[in-house]
């Protein structure tokens, strides 16, 4: 944000890319806003039971419905 190279910024731009990668959502979708942002979705997604991940996760990463 500042303009500043450090490896903390990387870490957490690479956090921010893998999230956008496994749940095919941008931190910029407009499902976010107010109290919700992308990682907050993910965490709260962790106390759901195990069948509703796929409501989290991508379901083309998993394989639900492409034929596979």
């Amino acid at each position: 944000m500042e303009g500043i190279i450090s490896t903390r910024g990387d870490v957490y731009s690479f956090r921010i890319v893998v999230m956008e990668t496994f749940t095919r959502r941008k931190p910029t979708d407009e499902m976010f806003g107010g109290d919700v942002n992308l990682k907050q979705w993910i965490a709260n997604s962790l106390l759901l039971p195990d069948e509703k991940i796929d409501e989290v996760v991508d379901a083309n990463f998993l394989g639900i419905g492409t034929g596979r």
